[in-house]
């Protein structure tokens, strides 16, 4: 571990332990729209802690994506919003927030994690506000799986226990895949791929986590990308490439949501784009999601910003909820144009 965490990583290894000490359940919190990285550090932690004889528990927002079942976390699981959430006390639990900090970007699980007396935090995300003894937010680390694994280092440390199990290392590596594109994106630093290597080491494997996450595909979601790319429109001489999803279209494939995770980056990829735009049509019929991807000067995170969204630098995204009057052609028409003063 690079000298840089390990300060962090003690006091929130020290701040873990006082919670456990407290007999009390924790409840590992994590965005909607979920994906590799909030799966990979809640999962993960959860297993640690249940390592630990804690009981812990992973709150979702949304279903678990087809892509991620082989991580086989299902026991971790509790999903408030279908089931209802199972501690009624704010005192009662610990709210674990990982790869997010506020509640509002929670779906409908923010309002338990507002309303707890004790909460832990280990974010990436620089476009939020939180410090205290209990925070840790670096913007500089490639994820927050690969934040949580130096905190379980510490852990191990502290405890003289091995914590890490093949479930545990799978979850890490899948978040910190996840949020590098394979070890290509600028945030793989030279400690992400240590960190990597070490996970490895305890029974993770990195080339089942990218074939799930990268190479697997159904023949319905192929089919509804192939559409889709064929469907791309083109701004600001070649800048800008938008791909708009409908509805209709993962019903006319009957394709999964998690069919276009690919596609942003695709688009950024191709020569001339800077900046990506994919916004799709939620299958409840209730929200729009855009992500954005960047190539190398576009500010995705503050963009995402001003439509109450967040991320990073170079991949963020925002989500509008309860739809009524605004349409996906509206959203993408407002995208385009304040994307375009940008890139012109």
């Amino acid at each position: 571990m690079k000298s840089k965490y390990l300060a962090n990583a003690s006091r929130m290894a020290e701040n873990i332990l006082k919670a456990a000490s407290s007999g009390k359940p924790f409840v590992m919190f994590i965005h909607r729209s979920v994906d590799g990285d909030c799966i990979g550090a809640g999962c993960g932690m959860a297993d640690v802690l249940r390592k630990m004889g804690v009981k812990a528990y992973v709150a979702m927002p949304e279903e678990l994506l087809d892509i991620m079942e082989f991580l086989k976390v299902e026991d971790l699981l509790i999903y408030p919003g279908r089931d209802g959430f199972p501690y009624s006390d704010p005192g009662e639990y610990t709210a674990f927030g990982v790869d997010c900090s506020v509640g509002s970007r929670m779906g409908v699980c923010g309002e338990f994690f507002d309303r707890a007396e004790n909460k832990l935090i280990i974010d990436h995300h620089v476009t939020v506000e939180a410090d205290g003894d209990n925070v840790w937010i670096d913007g500089d680390a490639s994820s927050a799986s690969e934040i949580c694994f130096y905190a379980v280092q510490e852990l191990e440390r502290m405890t003289g226990k091995d914590l890490l199990t093949p479930r545990s290392a799978n979850c890490f590596l899948a978040g910190i895949v996840t949020d590098t594109g394979r070890f290509t994106y600028t945030n793989t630093r030279p400690e992400t791929l240590e960190a990597s290597g070490l996970l490895f080491d305890a029974g993770g494997n990195i080339s089942d986590v990218c074939y799930n996450l990268y190479d697997r595909k159904k023949r319905t979601d192929f089919d509804l990308v192939t559409y889709i790319r064929g469907k791309v429109e083109f701004y600001c001489s070649g800048k800008m490439a938008v791909a708009r999803v409908r509805l209709a279209d993962f019903e006319r494939f009957n394709a999964t949501v998690s069919a276009i995770d690919e596609i942003p980056s695709i688009l950024r990829d191709i020569d001339g784009v800077e900046l990506s735009v994919v916004i799709r049509e939620h299958l409840k019929k209730d929200s729009i999601r855009c992500n954005l991807r960047s190539k190398s000067y576009f500010d995705c995170a503050t963009f995402a910003k001003s439509f109450g969204g967040g991320g990073h630098i170079r991949s963020s995204g925002f989500t509008k909820s309860d739809i009524v009057n605004e349409t996906i052609d509206d959203i993408a028409e407002q995208v385009i144009a304040r994307a375009s003063e940008i890139l012109k």
